[in-house]
């Protein structure tokens, strides 16, 4: 977009206001308000949407002539996706997004060809939706600044709403009593956040032939990505084995990088301002490190590198990070610490939290090639690399490092090296850590009877002690764990036992069930033991990668919740399952009404029940509010105790017949609090 002139823009915005202050209707104002939008866009169209949550609709002050209404009861189109996720979005080629629906995303049926939509939330509570749009006779393109202006409108928007439908508006604060005063206010903050973006915003020049083919092949990496990504969907849904599940979902995370790197790399040629505008996102801590650590594991083990990953089992369960920046630093590090260890050498990837200073540690040990002394303070200098013999060896163009050292000083820390020639490297930083959740991301163990052996090798000391250093910090004392090399020198006292896979064989399992022992073996070659060949309560975990949350899963004595989640449409599954990431619980999922029945049902008689369930009601075959009636009386019946069951549906209203059937309702779009309170009430 083009440089506003902040003059130019108070001119507009005081306009405007005289001009609603004279409107005699809802409609007339509304019009007002969308040309400002327009105006200030540069874009063709503009819609504000009002969400009406007793009817589940967004609807329009428009004419009778146009569409008023979109109801969200359908689940689908980039507007619900908003409504539901609560997310802003840049579509510049609306007609190929994957979420476009004609009927939902084209009401007003024009050749539409780019649309950028924000929600609109007063304390948190979604009030309605604003998008503005252009055809393909007017082409427009919007960028991340077309975003952050239309961010900045956002409050005067919403207060031309509460003048509109002031019903829809708490009004127990001195902001509505003085609404003439909150107009003067609303331009303020849009004026003064619309020079914010400015001041940041750095002058374009026409790109060179280079980035125009940059920015080219960058867009080119895409399609193969989301192929890719595609390709992994619907080999996730053929397989049932959990343990490849888990791998998939890391692949397709992988995949789903590409896309957010390339986006980022897009951002920064046509913007150049990724560095100056940082944008914090809240991110499950445990999942976030592990998720990177993950990536790595089928590479370590094509070259037998030991590789340990350790992720602070007393994090905070959620922060708030730049996930993008963080995300490159981190495996850039480890991609370099990969590169250079030789077969059979050793990583490893810590991440430890000092609560007293509310700061984070992130570290990555190899026992690679090593760093000559008097090169060492070179290597953070962009296209410097620590012999001229590396490029020709290793390939890379020793620039990755440089861009680390300035993320981390974006991040308030310094990437540190310390390392020996022919020895290897670590290198290292810290940072300050704001956390949006501070519980620990696993509960302390409290059970000073347990006694863990940990049946191993010479050759396994260096996965042993990462097991052992989890323990610890999991709360088991030293003295609870003790390695040995042979059955015979099992604890009398022993309730616990960690096996190696070159340790364990059948009579190992068979002797630990006769002693009522809970066994974990540690796999050393990558999908090599079949979880239906041992005895279903043995848990498994590879020494490449992340465990964590096995480990914590085989000491607990907590028994874990059963929770499933009743909704035909992806992008609710996919939004609880996230919320739920963080927390400890088995998570399964049923599309269709018969088969949610049937697996409450198959799973009592299981005598795995299930202890909370989150249902929409317009489900295929049979809807929610039967599938509760239904398994309500099958619970009488039985004699069995209620499971705790959470109406996620927009339509299930307070006061209706079907409320009896459920112990809460919180609809759509659901918070991240409402979500977890429920969990939280069976625990």
């Amino acid at each position: 977009m083009q440089k506003l002139d902040t003059n130019l823009l108070k001119k507009h915005l005081n306009a405007a206001s005289q001009e609603i202050q004279k409107a005699t209707s809802s409609i007339e104002i509304n019009s007002i308000a969308e040309r400002l939008v327009c105006s200030l866009l540069g874009s063709e169209h503009a819609s504000i949407w009002f969400y009406d949550s007793q009817k589940v609709i967004l609807f329009r002050e428009r004419t009778a002539d146009d569409i008023r209404e979109i109801s969200l009861n359908e689940k689908q189109g980039i507007l619900y996706k908003c409504f539901l996720l609560q997310n802003d979005g840049i579509y510049n080629y609306l007609a190929s997004e994957k979420d476009y629906v004609p009927l939902i995303d084209n009401v007003d049926k024009i050749q539409m060809k780019s649309k950028i939509i924000i929600p609109l939330l007063q304390d948190d509570n979604l009030i309605g939706i604003l998008s503005t749009y252009s055809s393909v006779k007017n082409i427009r393109n919007f960028t991340k600044d077309d975003l952050d202006v239309l961010k900045a409108v956002a409050p005067y928007i919403i207060n031309v709403m509460s003048k509109i439908h002031p019903e829809n508006f708490t009004n127990d604060d001195t902001t509505y009593d003085r609404r003439v005063d909150f107009t003067k206010r609303a331009e303020i903050d849009t004026l003064e956040e619309v020079q914010r973006i400015e001041k940041f915003r750095e002058t374009k020049e026409s790109p060179d032939e280079t980035l125009a083919f940059m920015a080219n092949a960058v867009h080119d990496m895409r399609t193969p990505a989301n192929n890719l990504f595609g390709f992994l969907e619907l080999l996730e849904e053929q397989i049932s084995d959990q343990r490849l599940k888990l791998y998939l979902k890391n692949a397709k995370e992988s995949a789903g990088y590409i896309n957010e790197l390339s986006t980022s790399i897009l951002d920064r040629i046509t913007s150049h301002r990724e560095r100056v505008i940082a944008q914090k996102e809240e991110v499950s801590s445990a999942k976030f490190f592990s998720d990177i650590s993950e990536a790595f594991v089928s590479n370590m083990y094509a070259k037998k590198i030991k590789f340990n990953v350790f992720i602070d089992p007393q994090l905070p369960k959620e922060i708030e990070v730049n996930a993008l920046k963080l995300k490159r630093t981190i495996i850039n590090i480890l991609g370099n610490a990969y590169k250079f260890t030789p077969n059979n050498g050793s990583i490893e990837f810590h991440v430890r939290y000092q609560k007293k200073d509310k700061r984070i540690k992130i570290s990555v040990k190899d026992s690679g090639i090593g760093i000559a002394t008097h090169k060492q303070d070179d290597i953070f200098t962009a296209f410097e690399q620590a012999d001229d013999t590396i490029y020709q060896e290793y390939g890379g163009t020793g620039l990755g490092l440089s861009i680390c050292a300035g993320y981390v000083k974006d991040f308030g820390g310094e990437l540190k090296l310390e390392s020996e020639l022919g020895k290897g490297s670590k290198f290292y930083f810290d940072m300050p850590l704001l956390a949006s959740n501070k519980t620990a991301s696993f509960s302390k163990i409290n059970s000073s009877s347990m006694k863990i052996a940990i049946l191993m090798s010479a050759e396994n000391s260096f996965t042993a002690n990462n097991i052992a250093k989890y323990f610890a910090r999991m709360g088991v004392g030293k003295n609870q764990v003790t390695a040995i090399s042979s059955t015979s020198a099992y604890p009398k006292d022993m309730t616990h036992l960690v096996s190696f896979q070159n340790k364990t064989d059948d009579s190992i399992i068979a002797d630990a069930i006769a002693r009522n022992v809970k066994t974990l073996i540690v796999e050393e070659n990558l999908f090599s033991i079949n979880k239906t060949e041992i005895h279903g309560s043995s848990k498994i975990i590879s020494q490449y990668g992340y465990y964590a949350n096995t480990l914590h899963a085989f000491v607990d004595t907590y028994v874990i919740p059963k929770v499933l989640i009743v909704d035909d449409d992806e992008s609710s599954v996919l939004l609880v399952k996230l919320i739920l990431e963080s927390e400890f619980c088995e998570v399964i999922v049923a599309k269709d009404g018969q088969r949610a029945l049937d697996t409450l049902i198959n799973a009592q008689k299981a005598n795995r029940p299930f202890s909370l369930a989150f249902l929409d009601n317009k489900m295929p075959i049979i809807y929610g509010s039967e599938v509760m009636k239904k398994f309500r009386t099958y619970e009488r019946d039985n004699g069995l105790e209620p499971i705790y069951a959470v109406s996620i549906s927009g339509d299930m209203l307070k006061g209706s017949e079907n409320e009896e059937f459920f112990d809460v309702h919180i609809g759509k779009p659901f918070k991240k609090a409402d979500i977890r309170k429920s969990l939280h009430s069976i625990c």
